[in-house]
């Protein structure tokens, strides 16, 4: 199809703002598990923010075909007089009792979005298809 200068920029916005619907991703069940250990909470909600926003939808409990993300261990909270509170933590990832795989983060308490990100992304890669 030919489209006329002045009606290409109409039908590429038209299609771009349309993509989206076509395209939605698949809502991705998660159950996250309350990071252990002393003053996590700012990390905790950063989490839950995160695993909130589509394409996630984030259980109350975990179910069948449910993502889970716990923490096997406690987070390492060190406090520095300069660079702030930063944490380093092990995240696993299963789905009906079998390992999907695991994740080291690490991130302070200015670029908590570091973590949360790279959960958000690990959650995407371990139910990608194979």
């Amino acid at each position: 199809m030919v489209y006329g200068p002045m009606l290409r920029p109409v039908v590429l916005f038209t299609a771009l703002s349309l993509s989206p619907c076509l395209a939605q991703e698949q809502a991705i069940s998660v159950y996250f598990e309350p990071l252990q250990g002393r003053d996590v909470a700012p990390l905790n909600n950063a989490i839950m923010a995160a695993l909130a926003q589509p394409p996630f939808r984030l259980e109350m409990k975990p179910g069948p075909q449910t993502i889970v993300i716990s923490a096997p261990g406690k987070v390492e909270v060190e406090k520095k007089r300069v660079s702030g509170t930063s944490y380093n933590f092990t995240i696993e990832f299963s789905r009906d009792r079998s390992s999907l795989g695991r994740s080291e983060q690490a991130c302070g308490e200015q670029t908590l979005s570091e973590c949360t990100d790279q959960i958000v992304l690990d959650v995407k890669s371990v139910t990608a298809p194979r």
